[in-house]
């Protein structure tokens, strides 16, 4: 998991800065709006991050904003992140939220549903 923004000396103009800290995570849970996930490390709520999930042999990237963040009681120091996917666009093949849509089969109605103007 990828979050906030990384500066090193000189960036280009324009180029937007990334502080990259990676972080282990096991996902306990996902659906199709976001995922549970534990982690060693606290994450800090409202963080916004690139989470990469290898799922089937295959890597999946999606923008998550964490929503709740606590540690577990008993855990030994394990956290729990709850996240939501956060996207301007649509699901797309190589995306996490793709994944989870085709899995539970809301894909196929997602796509169907008429675009209301």
């Amino acid at each position: 998991m990828e979050n906030g923004s990384e500066s090193s000396g000189r960036a280009p103009r324009n180029t937007p800065a990334r502080l990259i800290h990676d972080h282990r995570v096991r996902v306990l849970n996902c659906s199709a709006g976001g995922c549970l996930l534990e982690t060693t490390r606290p994450v800090t709520v409202h963080t916004v991050a690139a989470l990469h999930v290898s799922f089937g042999g295959k890597l999946f990237e999606e923008v998550v904003h964490v929503v709740r963040s606590a540690a577990v009681t008993g855990g030994g120091g394990l956290h729990r992140v709850a996240a939501r996917f956060l996207s301007t666009t649509p699901p797309h093949e190589g995306s996490l939220r793709y994944v989870m849509l085709k899995e539970s089969g809301e894909l196929l109605c997602w796509l169907d549903d008429p675009v209301e103007e």
